[in-house]
């Protein structure tokens, strides 16, 4: 396993952010919530990574952007090493969803050729250890309702991000 990169920012939009990379890219984003400890930046980088280091600035740039309204998709690159090929295939396939857009747990089952996998689906994208650049948060219930964000603050999270995205949502579901 390649070093471990940490570098946090405090006082995002979001809450706190801290973001782990390793020299294969990215493996980690944790959001901390709306009430998460003010802190100025703190890095534990280690400058003999230089590599880890350049991917976990790219992914707090990239994430900054995004909540500045700035950025609809990711670049940073993406370590699957420590993730299971089917929750790759799945978190692969919320990758895929346009900004501002959303699915439900079973058009993404329906897409991966098993559509009585929507629970599994979900499943999968509850353990996403990248939300935002993964945007698991764009992944809804049949019936519009705001369903599971493993994230900070859990639903309201995923509900402002979706606003962020120009989504409209009244009592935790889609309009």
């Amino acid at each position: 396993m390649s070093e471990l990169v940490i570098e946090r920012v405090i006082n995002s939009l979001v809450g706190g952010v801290e973001v782990i990379a390793g020299d294969a890219g990215l493996l980690q984003v944790n959001l901390f919530g709306k009430n998460s400890i003010s802190a100025a930046i703190d890095s534990d980088a280690d400058n003999n990574h230089p590599q880890a280091l350049q991917i976990a600035r790219q992914a707090l740039q990239e994430i900054k952007e995004y909540l500045d309204k700035k950025r609809t998709i990711f670049h940073v690159l993406v370590d699957w090493s420590q993730i299971t090929s089917f929750q790759k295939k799945v978190l692969e396939a919320a990758c895929a969803i346009p900004f501002g857009e959303v699915r439900t747990y079973g058009q993404l089952a329906q897409q991966l050729g098993i559509p009585s996998a929507s629970r599994a689906v979900g499943g999968a994208l509850a353990r996403n250890p990248m939300p935002i650049i993964i945007p698991c948060h764009r992944v809804v219930a049949s019936n519009g309702n705001l369903t599971g964000f493993s994230a900070a603050d859990g639903i309201q999270t995923k509900q402002w991000l979706l606003e962020l995205e120009g989504r409209k949502i009244v009592s935790q579901k889609l309009v």
